[in-house]
């Protein structure tokens, strides 16, 4: 595939599963074998995108993702995006379920997809978990600096 369909399939990722949250489209756009090694402990393939996705989007239902910076080259593409939402539901994490704050939050996370024959097969993500944490107010943001 070029670097301009594997464009294609990033966009469709980020617009159709996270911002409209159609997850059947997980089965069309990820290869049955497809792994993250950012999830660890997820079933592969399209079942493991759908179990992370719906777990992300039940702890912010409204959450919208944009594309701020995109770079492909050969079978890799990605970017760095923006999510914004509100934390209305709990939220899994590795340490235990984090209870609904009612916060807004505004985040950053790159990602980056390997794609063979129009499926994902790998998927990498680094979450600025700092921030998103710090705002729902799991976690204290750093000291302010002072002189």
């Amino acid at each position: 595939m070029s670097v301009e369909e594997n464009k294609v399939i990033f966009h469709r990722v980020i617009d159709e599963l996270w911002n409209q949250q159609k997850f059947e489209v997980c089965d069309e756009l990820f290869a049955a074998d497809h792994e993250s090694p950012s999830a660890p402990g997820l079933p592969a393939g399209p079942e493991g995108v759908k179990a992370i996705a719906s777990m992300f989007l039940a702890a912010f239902p409204d959450l919208k993702v944009d594309i701020e910076i995109e770079v492909a080259d050969g079978d890799m593409v990605g970017g760095r995006l923006r999510q914004r939402g509100t934390h209305t539901g709990p939220m899994v994490s590795p340490t235990g379920t984090i209870p609904a704050s009612g916060k807004p939050v505004n985040f950053t996370e790159v990602a980056m997809l390997k794609i063979a024959d129009g499926k994902v097969v790998t998927s990498w993500y680094w979450t600025d978990m700092i921030g998103l944490l710090t705002q729902i107010g799991v976690i204290s943001g750093p000291p302010s600096a002072r002189g």
